[in-house]
């Protein structure tokens, strides 16, 4: 994942501060996780991207070290390594995981990009101890991370930080069952009615002004979203050239404002339509550079619709950490804007 955009730049100003950042860089307190901080190559030590993974297993250490190396070549200055978690120090003898770092930084030197530092911390919290590995009278507490320069720019930017990826992911936990049901009932209505539509041009240009409103309405409005409403979003979204029309919001003046209407459905939408709306909030947040938001979006959207293939595509560039502007100019070429009669390319 990405560090965020609109996130202040963050610099490097010692072990204790890094540690305090890998919250705010990654948008909750990660548990039992590699974070792989890139910096940047202009000879400062300004974080470009942040990168998590849990903590791998001993016979899959190099496997990931190859595979992060493929993002971390496209932007390298140098990488700090953060181990949190994952077991108990034993200092001077040993650190958690250090054939973990030992494991990176080989394949690091193999592609030539310097190692930092690496540090293990047994959170990300206040009062948390940190070691840096090789010079264990390195040491010391974290300080808080909700005191620090970077968190409050990014509460002045509406940035939030979660207390944990659950918490995170709980922002997108469906709606009540029995609501869901009813919505379910609403759409076969729907579906029947629009089996008998002889104009599916105009009924698709129909569906995308209906989302163009409901994006401009987003932030005005005070009041959940009706049945009527989600059924009447979902069977637009339902259409796939609308819904790969609906890509453009993630750029520009409305980019929010879809981000909420794309959450809200999200919620409110029974499987396996919620796959739409999942994957459009994924890739708005990939966009603006929130990896942990796309990640928990995506989950949602490949748990109703195993297989959604706009969701793989979103999934396999924040897995190879592709660069934000690239996936934009892939998405937008399949989003023309004249009526499409074999349909988009992505289901």
């Amino acid at each position: 994942m990405r560090t965020p955009p609109q996130a202040p730049e963050v610099l490097v100003h010692g072990p204790a501060d890094l540690v305090a950042a890998v919250p705010h860089l990654l948008a909750f307190h990660p548990v039992d996780s590699l974070v792989v901080l890139v910096l940047g190559d202009d000879r400062t030590s300004r974080v470009v991207m942040s990168l998590r993974v849990d903590l791998p297993p001993p016979r899959h250490r190099r496997a990931l070290a190859n595979q992060l190396l493929t993002p971390i070549r496209c932007e390298a200055g140098s990488v700090v390594l953060v181990v949190v978690g994952g077991g108990t120090p034993d200092p001077p003898s040993s650190l958690p995981h250090q054939g973990l770092v030992d494991c990176l930084e080989s394949a690091l030197a193999t592609a030539d990009i310097p190692l930092a530092g690496a540090v293990w911390a047994s959170g990300t919290s206040e009062g948390d101890r940190w070691i840096e590995y090789g010079a264990p009278d390195r040491a010391g507490t974290v300080p808080d991370p909700a005191g620090s320069e970077i968190a409050a720019a990014c509460a002045a930017a509406g940035m939030i930080t979660f207390a944990s990826r659950t918490e995170l992911a709980a922002v997108l936990t469906p709606d009540d069952p029995e609501s869901l049901a009813r919505r379910e009932a609403l759409l076969d209505e729907a579906t029947v009615r629009a089996e008998r539509e002889q104009d599916r041009e105009q009924a698709a240009r129909q569906g995308l002004l209906l989302i163009t409103r409901a994006v401009t309405d987003a932030y005005r409005r005070t009041t959940r979203m009706s049945d009527d409403d989600v059924v009447a979003l979902t069977m637009a979204l339902s259409d796939l050239w609308v819904r790969d029309m609906a890509l453009v919001f993630a750029t520009g003046p409305h980019a929010r404002a879809a981000e909420r209407l794309w959450t809200e459905l999200t919620r409110a939408t029974p499987a396996p339509e919620r796959a739409q709306a999942a994957t459009l909030l994924a890739f708005s947040a990939y966009l603006r550079g929130d990896g942990a938001m796309a990640s928990v979006a995506l989950d949602r959207a490949e748990e109703a619709c195993p297989g959604h293939r706009l969701a793989s595509l979103v999934r396999s560039s924040l897995d190879h950490a592709l660069p934000p502007e690239q996936l934009a100019r892939i998405a937008m070429a399949s989003s023309t804007p004249d009526w499409t009669p074999d349909g988009p390319r992505w289901p």
